[in-house]
């Protein structure tokens, strides 16, 4: 059997894990699930972003934490046609828009009717940022602006030095 037969029950089985993974954390622990699962999340990206490369470059970094070469996510970074750059914000503490286009995550949601933003994405979201924290060495956050079916928008918190 070629491998790309069993891709959809490969597929399907973690799709249902998610799932069951959001439903039981928010029903233990309540409204805190998605807070709880971020940080937890965050760990984790903490350590595993301790073997990664570093770079400078957003866009680098968003390929290295999120393997955008394998097809799976597709990212990139948004701004309005009238902003000038895609950073935005005041002081030291700075924002920028980042589109995803394709997101397994969404994807796995959207099949087993789970919320989008909820339990799963958040330990996600937490993960990338403990990644990109090690690769930016500064505070980083993901925070959701908007979600749906297509895209899902989310916004990267971080200090400029």
């Amino acid at each position: 059997m070629e491998d790309n037969q069993l891709a959809p029950s490969k597929m399907d089985a973690l799709m249902e894990v998610l799932a069951q993974v959001n439903l039981a954390s928010e029903e233990i622990i309540g409204k805190a699930a998605p807070m709880l699962m971020y940080h937890t999340g965050k760990d984790l990206g903490r350590r595993e972003g301790m073997r990664m490369d570093k770079t400078e470059e957003l866009e680098e970094a968003l390929r290295m934490v999120f393997a955008q070469e394998d097809g799976a996510w597709e990212i990139e970074m948004w701004k309005d046609l009238e902003e000038g750059d895609y950073w935005y914000g005041e002081g030291l503490e700075m924002k920028m828009r980042l589109l995803f286009r394709k997101c397994p995550v969404r994807e796995a949601c959207l099949s087993k009717g789970v919320r989008l933003g909820g339990v799963v994405c958040q330990i996600v979201h937490g993960y990338a940022a403990g990644c990109l924290e090690l690769h930016f060495e500064k505070k980083v956050d993901l925070h959701t602006e908007h979600m749906g079916p297509g895209n899902c928008m989310i916004v990267l918190e971080t200090t400029m030095e």
